[in-house]
């Protein structure tokens, strides 16, 4: 008598945001099922989490500096320029003539991610470290909630930096990694003194690259509960990705 074969797979809901926030969020089971002459054997082969992942954490503070909100949720997309950009960098040599892909930058407009400076790869790369003051990379907010495709190119409607109706400022970056971590965090805190309170429903990062200074973002997500800042508050909002060495 033949062997037979059933295999199952099933996925498992998360763990609770504090679970999941220190990364021991599930990934998927499977079991396989193997009967031979009237045997039973089962082999369980269970992954805790999956190789790479992010997350998105936003904290959201009143006009006293009191936190009201906390949200975390794991990142929906990186978006095709993410692709692109990595393909360009590993798709060049240190020094010689390399392929770069291409995608829209956030205006729209099909660019090439990288190009040569001096015989060199321009060394931005992904440049995410945008100033204070400043919105047209790094972390980015908005009031759109359209669902991402793979002709995203820019956040739905981007919230500009100032202190006018509607406007939020963009703070510095804050970033965290050390030697041998398997994560990277980047941070930015955005204040409101536009004299109302302003709904964000819309998350990005973008990235600066190519001598002559195009944006590209690489990832948007869509809150799964929108963040209301009061006026006078101000709200920190933070990218965690992370690897399983394994």
């Amino acid at each position: 008598m033949g062997r037979e074969y059933y295999l199952s797979c099933y996925d498992v809901e998360d763990l609770p945001p504090e679970e999941a926030r220190n990364g021991t969020l599930p990934f998927r089971k499977v079991h396989h099922r193997v009967s031979d002459l009237g045997e039973l054997e089962e082999v369980k082969i269970t992954r805790t989490k999956p190789n790479a992942e992010v997350f998105l954490h936003v904290y959201n503070y009143d006009d006293e500096d009191r936190l009201t909100q906390r949200l975390i949720q794991r990142s929906d997309s990186f978006l095709p320029n993410f692709m692109g950009m990595l393909y360009s960098q590993m798709n060049s040599p240190y020094n010689g003539s390399g392929t770069s892909g291409s995608g829209p930058n956030t205006g729209g407009t099909s660019e090439p991610f990288i190009d040569k400076y001096s015989n060199y790869i321009n060394a931005e790369g992904f440049a995410t470290n945008d100033a204070s003051g400043d919105a047209t990379y790094g972390l980015q907010v908005g009031t759109g909630t359209a669902a991402n495709s793979t002709s995203t190119y820019a956040l739905a409607s981007q919230i500009v930096n100032g202190t006018g109706s509607g406007q939020l400022s963009y703070g510095s970056h804050s970033y965290s990694w050390g030697t041998g971590a398997t994560s990277t965090i980047v941070e930015r805190p955005f204040s409101n003194g536009s004299g109302a309170s302003i709904t964000v429903s819309e998350v990005g990062l973008a990235f600066k690259s190519n001598s002559s200074g195009y944006d590209f973002i690489m990832t948007r997500d869509v809150l799964s509960s929108s963040v209301t800042i009061a006026n006078g508050g101000n709200a920190n909002f933070q990218y965690t990705i992370s690897i399983t060495v394994s």
